[in-house]
């Protein structure tokens, strides 16, 4: 499983080449933010994948901007969740990307994520992220939550890794460290939740891959 925020989608070229290297080379599920339906085309056209995009929103250059899950194996439902707390200055919606990926037989619920900047408080970014949970809910025992969660203010990555927690999701990506460069430094933002599924290895890398945010990377046990 990966999950990348690509920063607008800009720089496709630099994510297929970051996406077709080691360790993100042959993920079976990758789920992005920030993108625009040209670019997923293209993304998963290259790499071979089949995919579901939804926009979230429009961005003032007329793109879209919304979430993408990509997989190597068939995509048999999928459906686009509205979040709560829209941008209180921009009114810019935010959204999940839900699919159900059949992986050899075996149906693995996966959700692509970005929730609100900061602006909209901690106290927003957890409704956000409890209504995702409560979509999942009873689609099936094996789930996989990933994205970008905004987690930059202070004390908010503890308290979301809580909340996960406390609805019986494991933190997959425990211990990955920062996942973006800023102008204040590193930034823990990047997450992958699981349930049903054992995560042997995590990481980030962070070589040139197009964006500010650096692709995240879990490999879970399998079969289940």
């Amino acid at each position: 499983m990966v999950t990348f925020n690509l920063a607008f989608a800009e720089q496709v070229t630099e994510a297929i080449t970051a996406l077709s290297r080691p360790p993100l080379a042959g993920a079976d599920v990758i789920a992005m933010q920030e993108m625009d339906a040209a670019s997923v085309d293209r993304i998963a056209s290259e790499l071979g994948l089949t995919y579901v995009y939804y926009p979230a929103s429009v961005q003032v250059d007329d793109d879209d901007f919304g979430n993408a899950l990509l997989s190597r194996w068939p995509i048999v439902a999928d459906r686009k969740v509205h979040l709560p707390h829209d941008d209180p200055y921009h009114q810019r919606r935010r959204i999940a990307v839900l699919a159900t990926v059949d992986i050899g037989g075996t149906r693995v619920q996966t959700a692509s994520v970005h929730n609100a900047t900061p602006i909209v408080g901690l106290g927003g970014r957890l409704d956000q992220a409890e209504t995702i949970i409560d979509a999942m809910a009873g689609t099936g025992p094996l789930q996989v939550i990933a994205g970008d969660f905004n987690t930059s203010d202070p004390g908010s990555q503890g308290q979301m890794v809580k909340l996960f927690s406390a609805r019986d999701f494991q933190w997959a990506s425990a211990g990955v460290g920062d996942t973006v460069d800023s102008v204040i430094g590193g930034l823990p933002l990047d997450y992958v939740f699981a349930q049903g599924l054992t995560p042997l290895e995590r990481g980030v890398d962070r070589r040139p891959a197009g964006s500010d945010h650096h692709p995240v990377w879990v490999r879970f046990a399998w079969p289940p």
